[in-house]
């Protein structure tokens, strides 16, 4: 099962002149939504002040489903792909609290070394940490989505 945030509230400053989420700001959800699970992970700021190492992101992909607009609630999930010696693949998705899915995004996060800042290897507490979260998130299957190429539907 995947990591589920706490619930998240979209603000009335984030809404555009079409009323509803600004397309930036359904990327500050899934990096808020994912804060806790790098917490969880221990990664969170904690360990940047007493390791000087972090997380980056080096890619991430939003699809738009549907329209979020001011006061909704949303969680946002954390499922883990793939995890390597100094990085992971994820997906995640906006859940309105009405059920339905209001983004997806798929992305790879970075471990670094703020010292070069260059990337490094997890410790090895981290790296056990993502290991058997990910045999967690691989109990259950792969939503269809990931890894799809963009493209115009013909």
């Amino acid at each position: 099962m995947p990591y589920i945030s706490p619930e998240m509230i979209v603000r009335p400053e984030w809404i555009d002149y079409n009323g509803h989420l600004n397309m930036a700001y359904y990327g500050v959800l899934f990096d808020l939504g994912s804060d806790p699970f790098s917490e969880e992970m221990g990664m969170g700021e904690g360990y940047l002040r007493d390791s000087g190492h972090t997380t980056y992101t080096a890619e991430f992909r939003i699809r738009y489903l549907r329209e979020v607009h001011e006061g909704a609630r949303l969680r946002a999930s954390l499922r883990l792909l793939d995890v390597g010696p100094r990085a992971f693949h994820y997906a995640q998705e906006l859940i309105h609290s009405d059920g339905w899915i209001a983004a997806t995004g798929e992305g790879i996060s970075l471990h670094v070394d703020q010292s070069g800042p260059k990337v490094a290897a997890y410790p090895p507490a981290v790296q056990a940490k993502l290991d058997a979260a990910l045999a967690e998130h691989q109990k259950e299957p792969i939503p269809d989505w990931v890894g799809k190429p963009m493209g115009l539907r013909k």
